[in-house]
């Protein structure tokens, strides 16, 4: 055993393996050591990166400058398991870790991020130097052939013998560009311990087309539109670039395209080129037009040289059926029109893929369900946890997938080095002292209809907090509108009439009560007219203003737990617990959908869901307060059992109360 891992398990941090030195083993690795982790990583290849290095053409499109929202927007295989992990570490703090390691980045066309320098090295070198500094040690030239558990410690064998571990992140990349070490060992090893694998296919890969190309091989088309057809249904189409090939089409357009070419067998999709996007079918007449009397003496092969490329002439020509020869002068309107329908509708025939050591990444991995989003760690496996494009997720084209790789690394690195807390955890009895909560304040934010009341009143009862109902507020403002005849989106005179409003939250047998202008009014805010009266009032700022004094004062007390879309950030954004609780948009409306449906009420899930979507914009784009996470929040993805959600909030309290 090393001096480094003698000392790290003598002071009770866990000693943690990482197989695979690719971007998601190095930024676990990384951040694994950063929280005091003694990490080894192991890595088959002479030096860390090395697929990492010819990415993006050797520039390396290292991540996309959008939103969370807008990589999982772009991720085409399992976005909800990305949540927590995009989230936590998103596009900008990809960006601000390696601009803070030293490598200055530029955003260029579709906010793709590279280097300054446009060197892929400089990335690479970057993680191995914080690989460095925060004290990894790399085993480079070995290649690890399997894992496994031993009394509740985990094995590594590897060409230079046996090693011990307390955690294992697996990181060891798809099976795309085999060339650089990306040729399966982590699936086989996943699949010795009984982890399902999903079939492993190409994605973000070439073409191969029945049209032979031959002749345009090398011509780059810019600025074209490609759709792709699976019979009458257009499932993708992009502006972009693509190229040609001696065996069909590749180019960014392509890659992307061929995410969306999944569910069926290739050759059952036809793709289309629309060469002149910019113009509609009356404008392309007319310049066809206009370039035909330029060169009206000349042959109508020569007479396209301002219209398309040199290459692509002789092309367009053959598939229009029109005599090369035939002076430009005499072409008809008909064979005008077919040769529009050339420009706009160029066909093409895909028959399969490339193979898969051609593809940019892997399509199948491990399949998602198994793995925990929070932390990456194998359900039934404690300390194993997996990560990158080992996964069962993939996204377009644009610096998705490194990003995906970025934050599932962090993710993994994070759990492997909590894990011996949660060892330790796991061996106290429920005989312990009883924890006192009573200083103890926790906000649950998040966006309507993730659960957040569910959770908070239940972690109430388990702990003796006060549960304040905050939206309860603005359905007494709403229901003293409403009484008074007020027009819900009557801003003026509802802002004019707060000063005649007086809300007061009174506690008995553990229960709260409403007090609206001394009458306790619990039974008369939850209808369907209240309902709509909040939901007006609750975007008014100066109401939202109103408010926020009496529920600071709440906050200030201690010893409660509020939920809401503001709490961390503005209410109690000193609150020792805070939790970004989110569930997907669709999994909100089928809960929202089967409330109201239980309500007798006359709804579409369409409807519900239209709903749940414009709340969350209207939410987040404010002026007063909008709805983001705190910076310090922990995110607990609702996709877990109502109790797995509760208990999981309830340990954050314990670790802040003791």
């Amino acid at each position: 055993m090393s001096t480094q891992a003698s000392a790290t398990k003598d002071r009770g941090m866990p000693r943690v393996a990482v197989i695979g030195a690719g971007p998601a083993g190095m930024m676990a690795a990384i951040t694994a050591a950063g929280r005091g982790a003694g990490v080894t990583v192991y890595e088959k290849n002479p030096f860390a990166g090395k697929k990492l290095r010819i990415t993006g053409k050797g520039r390396c499109n290292v991540t996309n400058d959008c939103t969370p929202r807008e990589v999982l927007d772009a991720v085409r295989r399992n976005p909800k398991f990305l949540y927590s992990a995009v989230y936590r570490f998103g596009p900008s703090d990809v960006m601000s870790f390696f601009e803070e390691a030293g490598v200055p980045l530029k955003t260029e066309r579709g906010r793709r991020v590279f280097p300054v320098s446009d060197k892929a090295a400089d990335i690479q070198q970057a993680l191995v130097r914080k690989m460095t500094l925060s004290g990894v040690k790399v085993r480079y030239n070995t290649r690890v052939d399997s894992i496994y558990r031993d009394d509740g410690t985990w094995v590594v064998c590897s060409g230079s013998g046996k090693s011990t571990a307390d955690a294992v992140i697996i990181a060891t990349g798809g099976v795309s560009y085999p060339g650089t070490g990306s040729t399966g060992d982590g699936f086989r090893m996943l699949k010795r311990l009984g982890i399902r694998i999903t079939e492993l296919k190409p994605s973000l890969v070439p073409v191969n087309t029945a049209e032979d190309f031959a002749g345009l091989s090398g011509l780059t088309l810019k600025n074209v539109t490609l759709s792709v057809f699976h019979g009458e249904k257009c499932v993708f189409r992009e502006l972009g670039e693509m190229l040609f090939t001696h065996f069909g089409v590749s180019g960014p357009l392509v890659l992307s395209a061929s995410a969306n070419m999944q569910d069926y067998p290739v050759a059952e999709y036809t793709m289309k080129v629309d060469l002149k996007p910019g113009l509609d079918r009356e404008d392309l007449d007319a310049r066809i037009i206009r370039d035909l009397s330029k060169y009206s003496a000349k042959d109508f092969v020569n007479s396209l040289s301002d219209l398309l490329p040199q290459k692509l002439i002789q092309y367009i020509v053959g598939v229009t059926g029109i005599d090369p020869r035939k002076k430009s002068r005499d072409i008809s309107r008909a064979e005008r029109g077919t040769l529009c329908e050339a420009l706009s509708g160029f066909e093409i025939t895909p028959v399969s893929f490339r193979p898969v050591d051609e593809a940019i990444i892997t399509r199948g991995g491990a399949e998602v369900d198994q793995i925990d989003p929070k932390n990456m760690e194998v359900h039934g496996f404690p300390g194993l946890f997996v990560c990158g494009e080992m996964l069962d997720t993939d996204a377009y084209t644009g610096g998705f997938n490194l990003q995906i790789a970025f934050s599932t690394g962090r993710s993994a690195g994070e759990g492997a080095s909590d894990i011996m807390r949660r060892k330790e955890k796991v061996k106290k009895t429920k005989k312990e002292t009883k924890v006192d909560f009573t200083k103890i304040r926790v906000a649950i934010d998040g966006p309507s209809g993730a659960g957040k009341s569910t959770i908070a009143k239940q972690v109430a009862q388990k702990t003796g907090l006060i549960y304040v109902d905050t939206g309860s507020l603005y359905r007494a403002v709403g229901l003293y509108m409403a009484r008074n005849s007020i027009d819900a989106y009557d801003e003026e005179k509802i802002v004019s009439e707060l000063k005649n409003v007086d809300i007061r939250l009174e506690y008995s047998e553990g229960k709260q009560h409403v007090i609206l202008n001394g009458e306790c009014v619990d039974g008369m805010i939850r209808t369907e007219e209240v309902s709509y009266y909040a939901s007006a009032v609750s975007k008014i700022p100066k109401v939202r203003e109103f408010l926020m004094n009496l529920q600071k004062s709440l906050g200030d007390a201690g010893g409660v737990i509020m939920d809401g879309r503001d709490i961390g950030t503005v209410i109690i954004p000193d609150a020792e617990v805070k939790i970004f609780l989110v569930a997907d948009a669709e999994e909100r409306a089928r809960r929202r959908y089967a409330e109201q449906l239980e309500k007798g009420q006359d709804v579409t899930f369409d409807e519900v869901l239209k709903s749940i979507i414009a709340r969350d914009e209207q939410d987040s784009s404010r002026d007063v307060a909008p709805l983001k996470p705190a910076e310090d929040a922990v995110t607990l993805v609702n996709n877990r059992t109502i109790e797995d959600a509760v208990n999981f909030v309830i340990d954050l309290m314990k670790e802040k109360a003791q």
